[in-house]
């Protein structure tokens, strides 16, 4: 008797500790706005709880993970989330306003031309001052100028300035990269000489005497590398009336890392050789490389229905990465094999200082609203040039076969990442936090080593690649 009482004590002291846990980690409040035609909810409940979102029952996965893809109609829209738990019911009550569109949209600012007479002279005050095709920020980045560079300016729009440079292509840049311009006498015509050439261990240079930093453009086309000049004539040239200098770079193998820098009254071009070095035996073997864990620190990226956080399993498998690469004889550096913070740039520099040839940013992907996280998923690379595509389009490839991922895209995308010419740079998306099954798989040690070797896999690849 004693016995069965204990046991039934037991039962309701262990019944007292199984309490309702609705955590709703996605929305993030329970009155908002979101003028998108559907939302989801994400979280984690008691694992022996049941669900219902507007009484539809839902799926509690491993740890009590829920996800639930909901359409938004206009107006408000209440949803109930009900978490029940032996005969207990807990309410949250969710109000998501959608607005109808109005069908006016921004207006277009007018163009404000320079006086014809007028010459409006000014410079890049801040190093990556963005050149884009129009005077929008989300209109295509062009290039990223150093300070100092020499500008002149043929009207505004907006906060935008056009810049006044010959030939069909229209430049644009935002009034905070810039000193405020100044009507001057004449045009300074930047002044080049005649190229040298040489190189060292890395790189293959083209060094020229300018007289002041210009606008430029570079265009990759394979084994060629176009480089124009904007306002700048050649002292061996005089009779070039187009204001702008030309020249075809070609190397014996195909474009890799490349970037212009301004130095001591000299634009140097520089471009990476290594592609005439690879062992085939060992293709990794003394190749530098550099492994961006993505996020950290303050910022966690993307939050799991658990709230894990995305810069947790980034570092997880950076880390892994990193080991892996070594042992195959790479030259690794990082950004980070810790929990700290790191700027965009400072990840930028640092591979760029370590004279890196290729940069992998490992990230897991997130997920805006108006998405399905049920059909929106997988796999992603990004890359911006030309010289990392191929290598983004093989780590794509291999991570959906090894991993057995939906491929979700090789995609071309203007990102701080990846947007460096040099080194070669890509940005890899290994799956969706807010997948339920990828998030699971995502925080498996396991997941995180094949991850990490089909990484690996693929730089060899490509390695080899460069060498045929």
């Amino acid at each position: 008797m004693l016995r069965i009482l204990f046991l039934i004590i037991l039962f309701f002291l262990f019944s007292a500790n199984i309490t309702l846990a609705l955590d709703v980690v996605y929305p993030t409040k329970q009155e908002l706005k979101i003028n998108a035609q559907s939302t989801f909810f994400a979280g984690n409940v008691n694992p022996k709880s049941t669900l219902k979102i507007n009484n539809e029952s839902i799926k509690i996965w491993d740890k009590g993970t829920f996800v639930h893809y909901m359409p938004l109609f206009y107006g408000t829209n209440e949803i109930v989330l009900e978490e029940t738990l032996n005969g207990k019911t807990q309410k949250t009550i969710y109000t998501i306003k959608r607005d109808k569109p109005t069908g006016i949209s921004a207006p277009i600012l007018p163009f404000e031309e320079k006086v014809a007479d007028e010459i409006l002279y000014t410079k890049t005050i801040k190093d990556r001052a963005t050149i884009r095709k129009k005077a929008t920020k989300s209109s295509k980045r062009i290039v990223d100028l150093p300070k100092g560079v020499v500008l002149y300016i043929a009207g505004k729009q907006g906060d935008y300035y056009k810049i006044d440079a010959k030939g069909d292509s229209q430049f644009w840049i935002h009034k905070s990269n810039i000193e405020e311009p100044v009507n001057v006498t004449k045009m300074f015509m930047a002044e080049i000489k005649t190229p040298e050439h040489y190189s060292d261990k890395y790189y293959n240079y083209t060094s020229m005497a300018i007289s002041h930093p210009v606008l430029y453009t570079l265009e990759q086309n394979h084994k060629k590398l176009k480089l124009t000049l904007y306002n700048t004539v050649s002292i061996n040239n005089p009779s070039n009336k187009s204001n702008n200098v030309e020249f075809i770079f070609e190397d014996e193998n195909q474009v890799l890392g490349y970037d212009v820098l301004f130095e001591d009254n000299k634009l140097i071009l520089r471009r990476a050789k290594i592609a005439d070095k690879i062992n085939p035996y060992a293709p990794l073997h003394g190749i530098r490389i550099f492994i961006d864990a993505g996020h950290g620190g303050k910022e966690n990226g993307a939050m799991g229905p658990t709230r894990v956080p995305e810069k947790d399993i980034n570092l997880a498998i950076s880390k892994k990465l990193i080991k892996l690469l070594k042992e195959e004889g790479a030259i690794v550096s990082y950004s980070r094999i810790e929990d700290k913070t790191v700027s965009l740039y400072d990840r930028i520099d640092m591979a760029k200082d370590n004279n890196a040839f290729i940069s992998i940013s490992i990230h897991a992907n997130s997920l805006p609203n108006g998405k399905n996280p049920y059909t929106e998923h997988g796999v992603e690379t990004h890359y911006n040039n030309e010289n990392a595509k191929v290598l983004a389009f093989i780590i794509k490839n291999n991570l959906v076969s090894d991993l057995k991922l939906k491929d979700n895209g090789l995609r071309k995308s203007s990102l701080a990442l990846n947007r460096p010419t040099n080194p070669i740079s890509v940005l890899v998306e290994t799956a969706y936090m807010i997948n339920p099954e990828e998030y699971q798989k995502l925080q498996d040690d396991k997941f995180q080593t094949q991850v990490a070797e089909s990484v690996k896999k693929s730089l060899k690849q490509f390695m080899i690649l460069l060498k045929k």
